[in-house]
């Protein structure tokens, strides 16, 4: 480098940019040095501009702050307008920056060749392809899966598939099924409610990790450490929290006191906790709960103690424990959902919050996640059948990549698929097998919004123009290729003016949408509703105790990651990089084993192990550790990937 060019670089760039460049790392970007003679709106050079919106990486709908400078987002922080997170944000929530700055995000519209060979195209060409395919699958089948879309785009895909004759499927790999069901067996409704954690005085767990995946993490935390923390002038102490699950997860290990049960006995002991409740009157009961009489008698702590693997006097202690700090809750999911029975050992946790008086009060329906209007198990399996069947001449995905978080099965359906089209902004395994990728924005560039809960309705507005500026919202192509005037910002304007007729308060719309706009949305009280058991309750026992699992096999327990989730984290460095707050184990799953069950199998730390089931194969490195039982083994969600970019294969 001459004196010149030295020169030249130190004082566009700084020394510390020179003398990167002089040492001859890496080849010299061209860089454009832009004068903001005339700056854009709301952008003063070195000065910071917040914007306010809605959080996408899971369905918890966490309010954000975008800090902008010079027209990029540098940084995400939680909104504290937000009832949700009420300014707090999680890790996956900071890592939406390395999805919106993906060097992997599809760039343009690319359709596959009869070669198999990709093809850029227009958006009038990928638009025009688009209408010409669903003209054609008119009455063939026309089949639309998204992610949880609790809004304006939901709506949309909705009203779509009602002009064009085919069907939405809401799929989310983590959609709480059990838990809506469990409720429906107790209650009569499949709806989440919202758990006040803030208020109880008692907190049991029944494999619901709350600090980490389950629902609402991040809310949850912030209750739950209101709750559980030592606090200056309180007059009450601290909650206590009692863990019920075969491993010791990070919620877990928060937890005052860790029960390890059989699997899938986590009903029985819910169950024989509620018969001492009701049994020794230590809660006022419910008019109805003369219903449960027969079916508690059966569970008795002495009756299931052997089963549950935990001894009657401890059952019996945790129940007048619960009963006594009149602010007991009891939280079913995660682990103890995902068995044979989980819908049922959720409908068990029901009831011992119902006999303690609880329903109403710590549980409350009303306010419910808006995660009870995701798509159900049988929605998939009919979709697969279907697609296997050759009854679906178009497929369209946004949102969701079943490729990789389905079994095979499905992919395996694909192949019997006319048309196929994907609107990911990543390269994953589902846009790899489609037959035409029209590249979604991100949710830091597009307009939208969402219900997370009732009660709740938050915005998302694009907080920045679109990186790669070729890419399209979804919302805008489908509004386009059904031949709709306006934009999908229209669209979500015109959903609120129904909202400003309701909150308006004496605002002009405009007004009323800058407001929302300013703060993330509009945040009211749900009212509390009342539940009664529902009419199938007393048949509850039969399921409960769940069928016995062959002798020779260990139960496997399947954890979502808490960085990768499902897998949708995995493109992120930052998430593969953060350790397992458990396993301290980064960029690669693993497998978790007690000591005991690793010296009966003459295992160490690191040994590959090849884990089987009816619907494949994995292999994984093996971690020992003493919080899981020795009868059970366990996994994390999120890797495996076959694509969807550099950091995830």
């Amino acid at each position: 480098m001459d004196r010149r060019r030295f020169l030249t670089v130190l004082g566009a760039t700084g020394g510390a940019a020179a003398a990167v460049s002089a040492c001859g790392i890496g080849p010299e970007p061209t860089e454009h040095l832009v004068p903001y003679v005339i700056p854009p709106e709301n952008q003063v050079p070195g000065v910071a501009t917040y914007y306010a919106t809605t959080c996408r990486e899971c369905t918890a709908g966490c309010g954000l702050h975008a800090k902008v400078r010079e027209g990029r987002v540098i940084k995400l922080e939680g909104n504290p307008d937000s009832p949700i997170n009420q300014g707090r944000l999680c890790a996956r929530g900071q890592a939406a920056l390395q999805g919106l700055y993906n060097p992997d995000r599809v760039t343009d519209p690319m359709a596959r060749t009869a070669t198999g060979e990709w093809q850029k195209l227009t958006w009038d060409e990928a638009i025009g392809r688009l209408a010409a395919q669903v003209k054609a699958a008119r009455g063939k089948g026309i089949v639309f899966v998204t992610g949880l879309e609790t809004g304006s785009f939901g709506d949309l895909v909705d009203a779509w598939m009602r002009e064009t004759g085919g069907r939405h499927v809401t799929y989310e790999p983590f959609a709480f099924e059990a838990l809506r069901e469990g409720n429906r067996l107790a209650f009569g409704t499949p709806a989440i409610p919202w758990y006040d954690f803030a208020a109880a005085r008692y907190i049991v767990s029944f494999g619901a990790d709350f600090m980490e995946t389950w629902l609402s993490p991040v809310g949850y935390q912030n209750a739950f450490t209101h709750a559980h923390a030592f606090q200056t002038g309180r007059a009450a102490p601290p909650a206590k929290f009692v863990y019920v699950g075969p491993r010791l997860s990070l919620t877990g290990m928060s937890a005052d006191e860790w029960i390890a049960p059989v699997p899938g006995s986590e009903g029985l002991l819910a169950l024989a906790m509620a018969q001492v409740i009701v049994a020794g009157r230590r809660a006022p009961l419910p008019a109805d709960a003369a219903r449960l009489r027969g079916l508690l008698a059966a569970h008795a702590p002495e009756k299931v103690a052997a089963a549950v693997g935990i001894a009657a006097s401890d059952i019996t202690r945790l129940a007048r424990e619960f009963a006594a700090s009149q602010g007991g809750l009891a939280v079913a999911g995660g682990v103890a959902a995902q068995y044979p029975n989980g819908a049922e050992i959720v409908a068990a946790v029901d009831i011992l919050n119902y006999v303690a008086g609880q329903v109403g009060k710590t549980v409350k329906f009303g306010p419910n996640h808006g995660l009870g209007q995701a798509g159900s198990f049988k929605q998939l399996g009919d979709l697969v059948a279907d697609l296997s069947g050759g009854k679906v001449a178009l497929l369209l995905v946004q949102g969701a990549n079943p490729v990789h978080t389905l079994p095979g099965t499905f992919s395996q359906a694909l192949g019997h698929v006319g048309f196929k089209v994907s609107f990911s902004p990543y390269w994953d395994e589902t846009t790899a097998a489609a037959d035409l990728v029209l590249p979604d924005l991100h949710p830091l560039e597009q307009w939208n919004d969402s219900r997370p809960r009732a009660g709740l309705y938050a915005l998302q507005q694009p907080v920045m123009q679109p990186v790669f500026p070729n890419a399209l919202a979804a919302g805008d192509v489908l509004l386009r290729a059904a031949g709709k005037a306006g934009t999908f910002k229209d669209y979500v304007q015109g959903r609120w003016h129904e909202l400003h007729q309701r909150f308006g308060k004496g605002r002009d719309f405009e007004q009323f949408w800058n407001d929302a706009l300013q703060h993330g949305g509009i945040y009211t009280d749900a009212a509390t509703q009342t539940v009664r058991l529902g009419p199938r309750i007393e048949q509850l026992g039969a399921g409960v105790a769940g069928a016995p699992g062959a002798a020779d096999k260990l139960p496997l327990v399947v954890f979502p990651s808490l960085a990768l989730h499902d897998g949708r984290g995995a493109n992120k460095p930052w998430l593969q990089e953060l350790p397992d707050p458990v396993s301290k184990i980064t960029w690669h799953a693993w497998v978790e084993l007690h000591p005991e069950t690793a010296a009966k199998w003459q295992l160490a730390n690191g040994d590959i192990l090849l884990l089987k089931s009816p619907h494949g194969a994995v292999r994984a490195p093996v971690w020992i550790t003493p919080g899981i039982r020795p009868d059970v083994l366990a996994v994390p969600t999120g890797q495996g990937h076959k694509a969807y970019g550099r950091y995830a294969k």
